[in-house]
């Protein structure tokens, strides 16, 4: 069952997606996401907890059913390849020596962990979960922001964190997002997290976009740039024609990997 077929009603399938790859959300943000009112929010809550799909929770909701979780980690299983290639990708394309931001999210974190063989990084990054992964490696310099914790993704956000970053000038950002629209538009999910990585990318001297295919069909609300700022996009299917283009256009360079780890530049 996919997360896309779950109670036939296109916006409560949204709703419940969103959730599964927050794990939480509140009533405000949802009513944003899905452009409707906080008093349909609250109706769909409520409808979808009375069918034990989701936990309603003082504000908002967060996860409950197993039918959800377990369609979104088969999601995440079903991807590990593909962001494990993309990763090694991304981490070959960064030279040692070079001073990296990293970005939230699962496809950062695979990056992360590829970058473990290199040498003399200095990594500035708002996601604890990467920093995790690279910290114990003596040749790194991995330097995290104050700011706000996020608990369904290890996320620092807020003014503060943003303050941190505008400090220093990268030599490469490597990020993920929530979708490319065929436009170039890059989106994010969460507003907060979308200013920090709005920073990062103007204080980069090359932006590295890691996405998969899923990517390019997903939706989000918050526009962070456009993928023909990027240098490089690294994915797993070559974008639709359309996106496809504006890249070329934009001197942007598509790294299209397989999960065997073959690459194909153009």
């Amino acid at each position: 069952m996919s997360l896309t077929e779950l109670t036939g009603n296109p916006r409560h399938d949204q709703l419940l997606t969103l959730i599964a790859d927050r794990g939480y959300m509140n009533i405000d943000e949802l009513a944003q996401l899905l452009d409707v009112s906080t008093q349909t929010v609250r109706r769909d809550i409520r409808k979808l907890s009375e069918q034990g799909l989701i936990t309603r929770h003082h504000g908002g909701a967060g996860r409950a059913s197993s039918v959800i979780n377990t369609a979104f980690e088969q999601r995440e299983v079903s991807l590990t390849e593909e962001k494990r290639a993309i990763a090694e990708a991304v981490a070959d394309y960064i030279p040692d020596g070079s001073t990296v931001f990293i970005t939230i999210g699962t496809t950062v974190e695979h990056v992360a962990r590829a970058l473990l063989n290199h040498n003399h990084l200095r990594i500035i990054t708002n996601s604890l979960r990467v920093a995790h992964i690279l910290f114990k490696n003596p040749r790194f310099e991995v330097m995290v922001p104050g700011g706000t914790l996020r608990p369904h993704n290890g996320g620092i956000i807020g003014p503060a964190a943003t303050t941190f970053v505008s400090g220093f000038r990268a030599d490469y950002l490597v990020t993920s997002v929530g979708a490319i629209e065929s436009d170039g538009a890059m989106l994010e999910f969460d507003v907060n997290e979308a200013s920090v990585a709005k920073t990062m990318m103007a204080h980069s001297r090359h932006i590295l976009l890691a996405a998969d295919h899923t990517k390019y069909h997903a939706s989000a609300a918050v526009e962070i740039g456009n993928a023909a700022q990027v240098t490089a996009l690294f994915t797993d299917k070559l974008p639709d024609p359309a996106l496809h283009s504006l890249l070329k256009s934009g001197h942007v360079e598509i790294v299209h990997v397989t999960d065997s780890g073959d690459q194909d530049k153009n």
